[in-house]
């Protein structure tokens, strides 16, 4: 009987396909976010970002936030409703424009952000431990590179 691969063999090694082992890499990041941030307090992945994302942007809008985190308008919603309702985040009326509301951190959110940063960056560490100063600032400008590629040929039918 076929058993799937584990990771680094087969088409999840370094032969497999490079859009299958960015999504490999990034879903096994994922993971472990998940791991140390449940760990942590209870915060998801998703939580987390849109959390990290208010605290260092207040005043943003929901629309702001899900194109911030890559993610829909609807999806950004559901996060900063719970977020809400777990009294982490509050919406005020935008002094601008009276339709927008403008989300901001409560003090309890920023806490769980700034308990969660360290255990995220102990990960990113861990990822970059092998790599030059060099590697890594020529790893991310490739991974910037590869954002913006692809990001033209989502938006170059618009």
């Amino acid at each position: 009987m076929a058993h799937a691969p584990n990771v680094g063999e087969s088409f999840r090694g370094v032969d497999g396909r490079l859009g299958f082992l960015l999504f490999q890499a990034q879903q096994a990041f994922g993971g472990a976010m998940e791991k140390v941030l449940r760990d942590a307090g209870g915060l998801t992945r998703s939580q987390f970002g849109a959390l990290s994302v208010i605290v260092r942007r207040p005043g943003l809008s929901a629309a702001d936030l899900a194109r911030a985190m890559l993610v829909t308008p609807q999806a950004a919603n559901l996060i900063v409703s719970g977020l809400e309702a777990d009294g982490l985040v509050r919406k005020r009326p935008s002094t601008v424009h009276g339709r927008i509301l403008e989300l901001s951190a409560t003090p309890r959110g920023v806490r769980l952000v700034d308990a969660a940063y360290p255990l995220v960056t102990a990960l990113e560490d861990r990822i970059a431990e092998p790599l030059s100063a060099r590697k890594l600032a020529e790893v991310k400008r490739w991974l910037v590179d590869v954002a913006v590629a692809m990001t033209e040929v989502t938006t170059s039918a618009e």
